[in-house]
């Protein structure tokens, strides 16, 4: 693998770093909590909302994705759901999927609606997740 496939190149790097702040401010004049990956380092903590995140690998996976984060005391439900036996159909683990995929459907319209090309995400890597493709012309 050359360096090439490792890390895009510096222009598009600093596209990237503009774009995603430039999507970090729409967002949050638009009234979202919006914060950078790992920003809050306690996710028992962290408040429930929207997370930037720039992966800087070239391949498909790279890019500026968004994250819609749920309250951590739903977390914490989900995660107790699915550690026990036999409740996968459990309303909460339910209801934390529709809200994923409601609230992905939503910020690409409100993206969308700004300017910015984006696309829901179709793979396992990152389920429920954006990707902000480019921002307003």
């Amino acid at each position: 693998m050359n360096q090439e496939q490792i890390s895009p190149g510096a222009g598009e790097i600093d596209r990237l770093r503009q774009l995603a702040t430039a999507v970090k401010a729409d967002l949050s004049r638009s009234g979202l909590v919006v914060r950078d990956a790992g920003q809050e380092p306690d996710r028992q903590t962290a408040p429930g909302g929207l997370e930037i995140d720039l992966d800087q690998v070239d391949d498909e996976l790279g890019g500026l994705w968004l994250t819609w984060e749920l309250h951590p005391a739903v977390r914490q439900s989900v995660r107790e759901a699915v550690q026990q036996q036999g409740r996968t159909r459990d309303p909460v683990i339910q209801a934390s999927l529709d809200i994923h995929e409601r609230a992905a459907e939503a910020i690409v319209c409100m993206l969308n609606a700004l300017g910015y090309k984006a696309e829901q995400n179709d793979t396992s890597h990152r389920p429920f997740a954006i990707k902000v493709l480019t921002g307003p012309c």
